[in-house]
């Protein structure tokens, strides 16, 4: 692997852990949370963020690794699991992610506020399992 792309891999995953250490900041308790319709904007926009993030990671290293051509984000996601960058239980987890990113985004169906918070408040540890798995693997290539 190129030092470039370990780079920019490296910085989007600081990018990730500092957006969810701003959500951590931000983060309201929950009748706060549904009652002040700005700080959960901002919550939802900066957990979209991380996200993102940890999904460009994703897409740098399956691309500079050459492990394939990924149909979709998903087949990313399954890519870094096939290679054994992340474990099978995380990418399940990582594809969670990426569909609560999407009801984020796109709104499919009705978001509920309360789930949403579960999600804020039960899930980010996820994103630095990423990071320390990802990092694992850079570290043997």
């Amino acid at each position: 692997m190129r030092e470039t792309d370990k780079g920019r891999i490296l910085a989007k995953l600081e990018e990730m852990s500092r957006y969810v250490e701003e959500l951590r900041e931000m983060l309201p308790p929950q009748e706060e949370y549904h009652r002040d319709l700005v700080r959960r904007r901002a919550c939802e926009r900066t957990v979209e963020l991380a996200i993102e993030a940890l999904l460009d990671a994703a897409a740098v290293l399956v691309s500079s690794q050459r492990f394939g051509l990924p149909e979709s984000e998903e087949s990313i996601v399954d890519l870094l699991v096939e290679k054994g960058v992340i474990t099978q239980e995380l990418g399940r987890k990582v594809k969670g992610m990426k569909g609560f990113r999407n009801i984020l985004v796109h709104r499919y169906g009705r978001k509920e506020d309360r789930l949403v918070y579960a999600f804020l408040t039960q899930n980010l540890g996820d994103f630095a399992e990423f990071e320390a798995q990802v990092k694992r693997y850079l570290q043997k290539v």
